[in-house]
């Protein structure tokens, strides 16, 4: 018997609300881009990079918790000048357990409404940012819960 070829699937058109939050997240990281070219040519702000990288180091030595506490609003008030960045890396804060229950919790139930949108979709539409959801997102892939199709930027998830 001759196999049946499975008809194509369809392409999904995006509306107008999801080319305008796709324009929107590329504006934003333009204007990322543009931010960080500029605290890289800045001599005040590399001068306040180096400050933010010394505040860094003297907490990861740092036991006092009032030192520690002291350093960290230092250094919240120092990165803010420069966009959140230090050293030309992201800043990195550690999220909470609770935050990151409520982060996957909010990533399944939006997969489970919206599914086959890739990440920078749902990224646009949770209002932050793939790096932000990525690593939850692994681990909703890992603990079964998300399944994925495609590969790098065509991947796709669907809620099991």
């Amino acid at each position: 018997m001759a196999k049946k070829k499975e008809a194509p699937q369809r392409r999904k058109r995006r509306g107008l609300d999801e080319r305008i939050a796709e324009l929107e997240a590329k504006i934003a990281a333009i204007r990322a881009r543009e931010a960080e070219k500029k605290a890289k040519t800045d001599p005040m702000l590399r001068h306040v990079r180096a400050a933010v990288k010394a505040i860094d180091k003297a907490l990861a030595e740092d036991t006092d918790g009032a030192m520690k506490k002291a350093l960290g609003d230092a250094r919240s008030t120092l990165a803010a000048l420069i966009g959140g960045q230090s050293a030309g890396e992201p800043a990195r804060t550690r999220r909470s357990k609770s935050e990151i229950e409520d982060l996957a919790d909010t990533l399944l139930s939006y997969v489970r409404s919206n599914p086959g949108q890739r990440g920078e979709q749902i990224a646009a539409a949770l209002a932050t940012d793939t790096t932000t959801i990525r690593p939850v997102m692994k681990r909703l892939i890992a603990e079964g819960k998300v399944t994925t199709e495609g590969q790098k930027r065509g991947m796709t998830y669907d809620a099991v």
